[in-house]
């Protein structure tokens, strides 16, 4: 027994090797085949060892920002030479994000971040490569005058950055002298919670998921597809080996190891191939997350699978076509007419992709958990394989049933599909399971942005910018020199400034007992949020009809917003109307002998009107003439900026201004700012579309590219065919229209079914997210556009060969 088993294995090793030596060693052409087969597999290959290498690139990323977090200071942190202040100043530059932090030392000894070997001192900063490449070029010549007075001591290194074109700096400085609610006081940096994705969003991560699927399974199409490159000429060289005598079974075995050969070679061209694309990798920037070359990495278990998979693959996929082929002594039995394929079988894949996906809650926990997620992934590849599997049947069905009519060109191109349409169902799977994901994951986003998203800022309003202290670093006094500099500005139009703080009652009253406390419960303060400001910027804010220095307004609590939704405000937090000549105690937490404020007499109840003012929801308002700003305990600052709609570079102006006043000061664009919440994520989910898409064109680009090497290999073995019809006096204009048409008819028939079947696919998503159902037929028309180009290209890519076989003195032979 053990030396059969012996006999059997050393069989097939004899017989797959044999196979191996027909891919490799068969002449010009069976290296023209293999190489095509190589090349159409590596491509899959590179795309599926790039997908492996994202989860690795991004945990990286993640967890380097982790390493240099430093918000998880504690205000009990004791002064020791190892601790320092840190204060958080990002920005930005040119719609680019900037990460910035102020630092000021305790003692000699103090902690470093990440890649940055000594803390900078007072008017000294380090600064990321990416940064001092702009700082030195001619576009960062605003962004230079952003720290003027600054000295660059160092760079920032690997270890301390997300990414190669990440924006960021430590700069020095002697204005921290202690915690504020902006100022962290750390003994080390690092810490925080872990997260494997920096967002928590469902409907993201579920958009992120079937796009990832929709991506992939059609490069694994593709490459069931490239190992069956030059199937017609190695179907006729086995049947050459039954006539000397091979069995079936060996003709089987020597088929899987020319497939065998092919793949192993698609494995280190595709291996070569994603070593070569980690470089321009690196330009990308995920979800504000850079990649390091050295990032691009895959996982080794992922690796191993694609190693594993694509032989395999190669193997089952040579094995299945050969039951479908009758290979006998005499020939290849394959242009007998075709058995009718059998639909019920291919309808199962959908189907249970379907009862998979379907009963899944509506709702926010769609995806939540990896058993979740692993559900939406495999019932969404059943339903994009079940698109590949109907389009053979789909194909067969169609081009029967066409007549004999239309042009010799026509007449041509029909004739080949109806006696194969297997290469052509084949060659065109990759794409129709390409547009059919991309355009369920399209109808995805479009639904689920639907309501999230607000509808678009007036124009007006996309020329205003805020400038806040919300820390309360600018003193008091500050503020009118903050408003006049901002003023000063070049292209700014007009500034709106006002002062926030608080107000309550005198320590002396104690406090008050709110409504439904029961007899001895402890009670809340009451607080009044308290703005101080000129009456122009008061006009902005509430809706009064006269105005004048030394008025006063209180606007009560609402509990609806402006945009119907109610605030959730408590009955226990609405503070009582101030009755005028009351005593108010300002800013109370301030200490302990807080400034007192008699409200006047004069105290009016007005309505507020909407505003891009963070502080429009205060409840006292007064004129500086009504109450002393210096009354007030480090209050918060803020401007409202109106800017030249002329002048699109006031905005780094501004945020120069800023700077230069306090490092620490916020300067945010209100079309920014106000745009969406990061409970929407819109910048997300504007991130996954355009990486969507971009990708979609990389897997369209791809399969066409494995549709041109599949058009010219059918060519190059119906060499004799082209003689005999160019001996006969075909035009050459009619062989190339009838390449056109077999390409042509494939590719609509199956982008119909993408179609089709793509939205029938988005609409069952939206089903998971309880979404209306938006098509973006702009998209899907670009989409398919595309598609239709990649027809175009082919054909176009193919003529020249067409030309050369086009020849009599191809009917020689010996």
């Amino acid at each position: 027994m053990e030396k059969d088993r012996r006999h059997l294995v050393g069989r097939w090793c004899r017989d797959l090797g044999m196979g191996a030596r027909f891919a490799v060693g068969g002449g010009r052409e069976a290296w023209v085949r293999t190489a095509l087969t190589a090349l159409g597999v590596g491509l899959g290959v590179a795309v599926l060892l790039i997908a492996a290498a994202v989860p690795h690139a991004v945990s990286t990323a993640v967890g380097r920002d982790k390493a240099r977090s430093d918000t998880f200071g504690s205000p009990s942190t004791a002064v020791t030479d190892r601790t320092l202040l840190v204060a958080q100043t990002d920005t930005a530059y040119q719609g680019r994000s900037v990460r910035g932090r102020l630092v000021r030392a305790d003692g000699d000894r103090p902690a470093t971040p990440p890649g940055v070997p000594r803390l900078p001192g007072p008017g000294e900063m380090v600064v990321s490569p990416a940064l001092a490449d702009l700082l030195a070029s001619s576009d960062g010549v605003d962004l230079r005058e952003r720290f003027r007075g600054v000295r660059t001591v160092g760079r920032i290194g690997t270890e301390g950055l997300t990414g190669p074109s990440e924006l960021a700096y430590y700069q020095g400085s002697d204005r921290l002298t202690d915690i504020r609610a902006g100022t962290t006081r750390i003994a080390s940096f690092g810490g925080g919670p872990d997260s494997a994705f920096p967002t928590t969003n469902p409907q993201l991560l579920l958009s992120i998921l079937v796009g990832s699927v929709a991506l992939l399974v059609p490069v694994a199409v593709f490459i069931a597809a490239a190992v069956r490159f030059g199937g017609e000429r190695r179907d006729r060289r086995l049947a050459a080996l039954r006539l000397v005598g091979t069995d079936r079974a060996t003709t089987r075995r020597i088929a899987a190891g020319e497939a065998l050969a092919g793949a192993l070679l698609g494995l280190l061209t595709g291996a070569v191939v994603f070593l070569a694309a980690r470089y321009p990798l690196s330009g990308i920037r995920v979800l504000e997350f850079g990649i390091f070359p050295s990032d691009v990495v895959p996982d080794w278990r992922l690796a191993a699978l694609v190693a594993s998979a694509v032989p395999a693959c190669s193997v089952g996929v040579a094995l299945l076509t050969m039951r479908r082929i009758t290979v006998e002594p005499l020939g290849v039995t394959r242009s007998a007419p075709p058995v009718r394929r059998r639909l019920w079988w291919r309808l199962l894949l959908p189907v249970a992709g379907v009862a998979l996906l379907w009963p899944m809650t509506a709702g926010h926990k769609a995806v939540v958990g990896f058993w979740a997620g692993a559900q939406v992934v495999a019932g969404t590849s059943l339903l994009l394989l079940g698109v590949a599997a109907l389009l053979p049947w789909l194909l067969d069905a169609v081009v029967s049933r066409i007549g004999a009519g239309g042009g010799p060109s026509w007449q041509l191109a029909v004739r080949r599909l109806q006696l194969s349409t297997t290469a052509a169902a084949r060659s065109v799977s990759g794409i129709t399971v390409a547009v059919a994901g991309v355009v369920a994951v399209q109808l995805l986003l479009a639904g689920v942005q639907v309501n999230d998203l607000p509808d678009p800022l007036p124009a007006p309003r996309e020329h205003q910018m805020a400038v806040a202290d919300r820390d309360g670093e600018l003193p008091v006094a500050g503020a009118p020199g903050m408003y006049d500099r901002l003023r000063g500005t070049a292209g700014v139009r007009s500034v709106y400034g006002a002062q926030l703080s608080f107000a309550g009652p005198l320590p002396s009253e104690g406090r008050r007992a709110p409504a439904g406390n029961a007899p001895g419960e402890e009670s809340s303060p009451v607080r009044y949020r308290l703005v101080v400001a000129d009456c122009d910027a008061l006009r902005r804010m509430v809706r009064t009809d006269r105005c004048a220095d030394g008025d006063a307004f209180y606007t009560p609590p609402k509990a609806f917003r402006e945009d119907g939704t109610e605030t959730g405000l408590p009955a226990s937090d609405v503070p009582p109307v101030p009755r005028p000549g009351t005593r108010l105690a300002v800013s109370p937490d301030a200490g302990n002998r807080p400034a007192t404020w008699t409200v006047p007499h004069t105290v009016r109840t007005v309505d507020t009107l909407p505003s891009f003012f963070s502080l429009h929801e205060a409840n006292l308002l007064a004129t500086p003439g009504a109450l002393d700003p210096a009354l007030l305990r480090s209050p918060s600052t803020e401007a409202e900026v109106h800017l030249d709609p002329d002048r699109p570079e006031a905005v780094e102006y501004v945020r120069n201004t800023a700077a230069q006043i306090d490092p620490r000061l916020q300067a945010m664009p209100l079309w920014d700012d106000f745009a969406g919440s990061s409970e929407r994520d819109p910048e997300l989910f504007d991130i996954v579309r355009a990486a969507l898409q971009a990708g979609a064109m990389a897997v369209l680009c791809l399969i066409g590219a494995g549709l041109l090497i599949s058009v010219l290999e059918q060519l190059r073995e119906r060499r004799l065919l082209l003689s005999a019809l160019d001996a006969f006096g075909t035009p050459r204009r009619t062989l190339g229209r009838s390449v056109l048409w077999q390409t042509a008819v494939p590719v609509v028939l199956g982008l119909a079914l993408a179609v089709g079947c793509g939205l029938g696919v988005g609409l069952l998503l939206l089903h998971l997210v309880g979404k209306p159902m938006l098509p973006d037929w702009p998209g899907i028309a670009v989409l398919t556009g595309t598609a239709g180009a990649v027809i175009l290209a082919v054909t176009a890519l193919s003529l020249p060969l067409l030309w050369r076989l086009m020849r009599p003195d191809g009917l020689r032979t010996e």
